[in-house]
């Protein structure tokens, strides 16, 4: 091969390679959900589900002033669905929060749920942004 078409294949596989990386930051399909506990008390047992399906992820526990995140990968859900985190107070009652009210196949995004406050009966006080 001549040198000219030595730089024009080099030329050409650079290209190919910044579109492809392009194209894979741009349409990165999935949901980063964070959780930031502004409390002085541990969180134990949440949920985050499907609002039609299974479970997405189980948080053990978020430690006081500490955050948790996870990135959901939305290219595997069928339909319309939504995402609810889901826990239970001190007596057992079952509570569910709305964490992305729409979601379909390939969505992106990020929801950040900051919890504010625990009560006596372990009621949490939350707030989506």
């Amino acid at each position: 091969m001549s040198k000219k078409n030595n730089i024009i294949i080099i030329v050409l596989v650079v290209f190919l390679i910044v579109v492809i990386s392009v194209f894979k930051f741009s349409f990165n399909s999935g949901y980063t959900i964070s959780i930031d506990n502004n409390t002085n008390k541990t969180i134990d047992n949440l949920e985050l589900k499907y609002y039609v399906g299974n479970t997405i992820k189980t948080i053990p526990q978020i430690e006081p002033k500490k955050s948790w995140k996870y990135n959901i990968d939305t290219n595997n859900i069928q339909g319309e669905n939504a995402i609810i985190l889901t826990y239970k107070d001190n007596k057992g009652n079952s509570f569910e929060e709305s964490v992305v009210g729409y979601l379909e196949k390939g969505y992106s995004g990020k929801s950040n749920v900051i919890i504010n406050k625990i009560d006596d009966t372990g009621k949490l006080e939350i707030e989506v942004k």
